[in-house]
């Protein structure tokens, strides 16, 4: 599967959404990743997914 890297500029010009981001990427409260959305076979579901939506656009 591939992956794409990429840098982008974000500009906050809100000071309530510049206080948002301030507080979230200080929280000490991190909520644990949920292994069920990232397990092999939820990868491999979504992959599958994404198949078959592109060989539909392919046909139409």
């Amino acid at each position: 599967m591939a992956t794409v890297s990429f840098d982008k500029n974000i500009i906050i010009r809100e000071p309530e959404a510049v206080e948002k981001l301030v507080e979230v990427l200080s929280s000490k409260d991190v909520k644990p990743v949920n292994q069920k959305l990232t397990s092999a076979e939820a990868m491999a579901r979504g992959e599958e997914i994404l198949r078959r939506c592109l060989s539909l656009s392919k046909n139409s």
